[in-house]
């Protein structure tokens, strides 16, 4: 398959809301890899910086349960990163 005509948007959507009411741990798990594929998407979301917050926190406290701490590290540096970019745009 060439690069650029993989999937579109709505479908993987549609998967991934799927996926979350069917099996949780693999959406939280699929969730994490993508977000720490793509951490600059993450940051240019237009989503408020609470809703961000809150999905990770939401991802880490999963990870937390699941003893994978490398996961939390991983998601607590984002969360870092999303508070470094709102402070330069407030400048």
């Amino acid at each position: 398959m060439e690069k650029g005509n993989g999937f579109g948007p709505d479908f993987i959507k549609s998967l991934l809301l799927t996926l979350e009411q069917t099996n949780y741990d693999e959406f939280m798990k699929l969730t994490y890899v993508v977000m720490m594929q793509s951490p600059s998407e993450i940051l240019k979301r237009k989503d408020s910086i609470e809703t961000k917050v809150d999905a990770i926190n939401t991802m880490i406290s999963f990870f937390e349960e699941n003893e994978e701490y490398e996961k939390c590290t991983n998601l607590q540096k984002l969360k870092h990163m999303l508070f470094i970019d709102t402070d330069k745009d407030d400048i």
